[in-house]
């Protein structure tokens, strides 16, 4: 299946990262992360949503890559995701995004911090109490919890 990642159409491309998502095999990491690479956003974010299911540390750099894609979905699937790793090397870059302009990535981000439980993110994670967007202050709210 990992084979279908370099189909020359992308809905095959995008299918299959999804459904090496949710078959969680581990021997796919590695094309997965040459994924979040490909010129389509739709495959760059099921690439990021299955590598946080499989949940693989090799994943986790790369995807610190992918908070900073120019697709904004493919940057709140990639907080979701190390949100899923809970390593605490995610835990300054997860902090940066809480800064990102869109208000679901800035929400995932205080998501996936909240799961990291990493003493770094509490004042960050009050900044956000004040965030313009009701969800990220919820999100940021049981984060602390």
């Amino acid at each position: 299946m990992t084979q279908a990642l370099k189909d020359n159409d992308s809905d095959v491309r995008w299918s299959a990262a999804e459904a090496l998502g949710a078959i969680k095999d581990f021997r796919a990491v590695e094309p997965l992360i040459r994924a979040l690479k490909d010129n389509n956003s739709l495959v760059r974010d099921n690439a990021a949503g299955a590598l946080g299911k499989i949940n693989d540390t090799r994943a986790i750099e790369p995807l610190i890559q992918a908070l900073k894609d120019n697709d904004s979905d493919v940057r709140l699937t990639a907080a979701e995701a190390l949100g899923a790793i809970k390593d605490f090397r995610t835990v300054e870059p997860l902090i940066r995004a809480l800064k990102d302009n869109n208000s679901l990535v800035r929400d995932n981000a205080a998501g996936a911090l909240g799961k990291i439980n990493d003493t770094r993110a509490i004042e960050p994670l009050i900044q956000a109490l004040k965030d313009n967007d009701s969800e990220v202050r919820w999100s940021a709210a049981e984060a602390l919890e």
